[in-house]
């Protein structure tokens, strides 16, 4: 970890914030309803829970991608999670952000095997930009193919699909992806990705589940789980609970 950096998850957020202007009076409820503070609450407690037992579970309630999620299931032990990691661009040369093709997803994954990217959209009724989804699968394809590894897309929803697309109405995921990716990707440097070909592979890139399902899979494993040493129960009880509160609290 370099500590130089802002590599904490609180210090990234708080950073976040600082960007949003005059709209910061909206997060004065404690953020209540903002899906990068729900993310930050989840994701955060889920990553110092016992990995394979609280998150591979959560990805095995998931949908999709099948043979790249089961891979990450068995490797998130060894997972390296980046919460809130600011913007990937896909057109670097450009001088704003538009031109350079900004994507800021909500987390990034990696193990051994996988680069996966999540998505997190918060619970009450919202909406994708209409290249957001686009984007964020030629960024996954990119990075991933770039250091060898297995690309994962994961959504978190706050509800099932089909997903509400900004001017387009309710679509499958993997239908807003092949709305605007030829077009994302006559703008994305460096590849030599075919639309055709891609298209072929979204299915086993992009998985999904909810906030609800996270909820109810976190309190079925702390229920389930036996630990015997008084101390170190209770601090997963703590942790899994806080999950449960904060994904009841923003919805």
């Amino acid at each position: 970890m370099n500590l130089t950096s802002n590599s904490r998850v609180i210090g990234r957020l708080l950073q976040e914030l600082s960007w949003v202007g005059s709209t910061i009076k909206e997060y004065r409820d404690g953020g209540r309803g903002f899906e990068n503070v729900l993310t930050a609450e989840v994701f955060l407690a889920l990553d110092f829970l016992p990995r394979q037992f609280f998150l591979g579970a959560v990805l095995e309630a998931s949908h999709g991608a099948t043979k790249v999620r089961t891979l990450l299931q068995r490797e998130i032990e060894q997972a390296e999670f980046t919460l809130l990691p600011g913007n990937f661009y896909l057109t670097p040369s450009g001088r704003v952000n538009q031109k350079e093709l900004a994507v800021q997803p909500d987390g990034v994954i990696k193990t051994p095997s996988c680069f996966g990217l999540i998505e997190a959209k918060r619970i009450k009724p919202s909406s994708f930009q209409p290249e957001q989804l686009s984007r964020e699968f030629v960024l996954v394809m990119q990075e991933a193919l770039n250091r060898n590894q297995e690309p994962i897309l994961w959504l978190v929803l706050g509800e099932e699909p089909p997903v509400s697309v900004q001017r387009h109405g309710r679509l499958d995921p993997v239908n807003a992806i092949e709305l605007y990716l030829e077009s994302v990707l006559n703008r994305t440097e460096n590849h030599n990705f075919e639309k055709s070909v891609l298209l072929q592979q979204v299915h086993e890139v992009v998985c999904w589940t909810t906030w609800q399902t996270i909820k109810e899979v976190v309190h079925k494993q702390v229920c389930d789980i036996t630990i015997p040493e008084p101390s170190v129960r209770g601090c997963v009880q703590r942790l899994a609970n806080s999950v449960v509160q904060s994904i009841t609290w923003h919805s």
